[in-house]
């Protein structure tokens, strides 16, 4: 049994190597966790939706008038 440096768990079987500096061995569900999140949009945030958006967008302007049309349009 090997202790992974990432996670601290033991674990048994074949180690995978770290994306993070390509040469410490990691127990295979960091390893996966590590190739999941390397993918674009995969990193466990959700995406927000359009309403979001627009809201940060508006929001992002300044204009006290237009977020009080958008609060009173999407609430």
């Amino acid at each position: 049994m090997v202790v992974c440096p990432k996670c601290r768990k033991p674990y048994s079987g074949r180690p995978a190597l770290s994306r993070g500096d390509n040469k410490t061995n990691i127990c295979p569900n960091c390893g996966m966790r590590e190739a999941i999140e390397s993918i674009p949009g995969m990193d466990g945030r959700r995406k927000p939706d359009p309403a979001e958006r627009t809201r940060r967008a508006v929001q992002a302007t300044g204009n006290r008038w237009a977020m009080e049309n958008f609060n009173a349009t999407h609430s």
